[in-house]
């Protein structure tokens, strides 16, 4: 399995892509209910910039990522947090590879070795 593809399996069984049109509409009364808690704040659009955003299913990911803020900011993600949601990854851009730029960095910070080397 190449690195890609290993990343797409995570990223496809460990994360639920919620709509940021749903989450707009359930927090656009009061958006301070989504707290960021990345220092970066989305400059394209709020929440973010991207149609989607990704609340990790697996505990152990969600542990790491609030263990580790910085580390998930470094590879291009906005992280929230909700009562209703709990954690939510954002990114806030478009027209390129995600997966590229963001989610292999982030497989490979969060340790992750499913893919073939070499």
């Amino acid at each position: 399995m190449t690195i890609e593809e290993a990343c797409r399996k995570w990223v496809n069984s460990d994360f639920s892509m919620i709509p940021a049109p749903l989450i707009k509409k359930a927090y656009q009364y009061d958006p301070n209910e989504l707290e960021l808690l990345s220092s970066t704040y989305p400059e394209l659009d709020w929440p973010s910039g991207w149609g989607w955003l990704f609340c990790p299913n697996n505990s152990f990911d969600e542990r790491w990522i609030r263990d580790n803020i910085s580390e998930v900011e470094e590879c291009g993600f906005l992280i929230y947090e909700s009562d209703e949601c709990g954690l939510l990854l954002a990114l806030d851009g478009a027209g390129y590879c995600f997966f590229e730029h963001h989610w292999i960095p982030l497989y490979l910070k969060r340790g992750f070795t499913w893919h073939k080397t070499g």
